[in-house]
């Protein structure tokens, strides 16, 4: 161990090694992988890199498109410490702005969510319309040749896919639809993931990096030890589950329970599901940083955000099929929601506690070679993207 290792740890590798590292572990077989390198959770330099090259270039879901109903109904989010406003149009398209004033860059809305016919810009009360154009700019024609058509907010590339919303801030990302299209039309496509209803939005701020959080996420081998409260009372067999296969898009697992009815499983008036699919749940990762449960009878999704090396905020939801809402008494409906509301936050402490300790035991330069269980494959495939952003190679 060098002077420089015992004394920073991970934290102050230089890059140069961290991508060696990361690059030697992507290449890897999976039979012979080892978990994701410790220093890319660590790593100051590292950080600074993967934010260009992951969170400035691909597509970063904000959350669901029925949380934007109405056409003013909006949203704020932050990218890789852009601030982001996606607002639904007049003709039910979705537009998304950096959230920065065209005149000195003040954010213009503070709200997380709500409904506007216009958005005005609390420093000097520049306006615009649901379009993001300039409508107003207050005491400017005292400015020579001024027009206030050549200013508006700047857009931000926006994609909605099986009832998800996307950003991206690159200047030509990648198609989404097209990447995506062979998970939606063999795997997710056939829950119609668009109907599902969004009854919550919340957000968390751990700390750890946002890697051990995608790391935790795309394995269910601790499902069984881990979350005995919550998920482990579906009893899916581990060895029943089976892990997708490999791409640097998406990686995915799924499994069905025993029960034919109850929770997990399909409604009796759900007619998209077939077969063992009315009782499969999978678990799933549009990589980088989009994680997602869905089930016949309910959808769970996190975006997560980095806030630094050792901190991250993710943004969490629930949606649940339209046939099963309408089961929902109105009267008990609050109840109903604060019931599931309970329920995911205990689920929520259960990963918690694993997803800090990962961080916290992974800060140490001291460690074994480690392994992989063989349904942590999608372990592998997210550092393989990884791997294929940062440092790219040939034959990944």
């Amino acid at each position: 161990m060098t002077k420089r290792e015992h004394v920073c740890g991970h934290t102050d590798v230089p890059l140069s090694e961290v991508l060696a590292a990361l690059k030697a572990s992507g290449a890897e077989d999976f039979e012979t992988a080892h978990p994701i390198p410790a220093a890319v959770n660590h790593s100051m330099a590292f950080h600074a890199h993967e934010r260009e090259r992951v969170f400035l270039d691909d597509w970063i879901c904000i959350g669901r498109a029925d949380e934007m109903a109405a056409p003013g109904d909006y949203l704020t989010h932050q990218v890789a410490g852009v601030p982001v406003l996606i607002v639904r149009q007049n003709d039910n398209s979705l537009e998304s702005f950096v959230n920065a004033c065209a005149h000195r860059f003040a954010c213009v809305v503070s709200e997380r969510k709500g409904n506007a016919r216009r958005f005005v810009c609390p420093y000097h009360a520049w306006t615009y319309d649901l379009s993001g154009a300039l409508i107003r700019a207050p005491y400017m024609e005292m400015k020579e040749g001024f027009d206030v058509s050549d200013h508006r907010l700047r857009r931000i590339h926006t994609e909605v896919w099986e009832g998800f919303v996307y950003v991206s801030l690159a200047t030509h990302p990648k198609d989404l639809h097209e990447v995506l299209e062979p998970f939606r039309a063999n795997v997710v496509g056939r829950y119609d993931m668009s109907c599902y209803r969004t009854v919550m939005r919340e957000t968390m701020v751990w700390d750890a990096n946002w890697k051990n959080l995608i790391e935790n996420f795309t394995e269910s081998y601790h499902v069984p030890m881990a979350h005995k409260k919550t998920f482990a009372k579906h009893k899916k067999p581990l060895e029943e589950y089976i892990c997708g296969e490999d791409s640097l898009h998406y990686g995915y697992h799924r499994a069905s329970q025993q029960a034919e009815t109850g929770k997990g499983a399909a409604h009796p008036k759900n007619s998209r599901l077939d077969g063992e699919w009315r009782r499969m749940m999978v678990d799933f990762c549009i990589f980088p940083c989009h994680l997602v449960t869905v089930m016949p009878d309910f959808l769970w999704y996190i975006s997560v955000q980095p806030d630094g090396v050792g901190r991250f905020t993710a943004t969490w939801g629930v949606a649940i099929p339209p046939e099963v809402l309408e089961d929902v008494v109105p009267e008990e409906y609050d109840r109903w929601l604060n019931d599931l509301r309970d329920y995911m936050n205990v689920a929520n402490d259960e990963d918690k506690l694993l997803v800090e300790a990962l961080f916290k035991g992974t800060s140490s330069t001291l460690l074994p070679k480690g392994t992989l269980h063989p349904i942590e494959r999608n372990l592998w495939q997210f550092t393989r993207y990884l791997a294929g952003k940062c440092c790219p190679m040939d034959h990944i």
